[in-house]
């Protein structure tokens, strides 16, 4: 299943490089997006909540000159506790 998660683009970053200590491998660091997103309560009241959404390296060029801006990011997901959103 798919969503589409929609909120205000305030940063993008690169978590650091990861280096497997059994064989020595390193993997690249992952891009996230941070989006602030509203949510609507049961009183009315609305909550922003801060959403670190992991993207495909090649998804970049589609963000960066977006901060500031409200984008739509194609996402799929798990819950194991949390729910967690990655783009696809």
């Amino acid at each position: 299943m798919n969503v589409i998660v929609q909120g205000q683009l305030i940063n993008i970053f690169k978590t650091a490089d990861f280096t497997n200590r059994e064989t020595g491998e390193v993997k690249e660091g992952k891009v996230k997006l941070q989006l602030m997103c509203q949510t609507l309560l049961n009183n009315n009241e609305r909550k922003n909540e801060l959403f670190d959404i992991t993207i495909p390296n090649n998804k970049l060029a589609d963000y960066e000159n977006k901060i500031g801006e409200q984008v739509d990011v194609k996402c799929s997901f798990f819950a194991n506790g949390n729910i967690t959103f990655f783009g696809i």
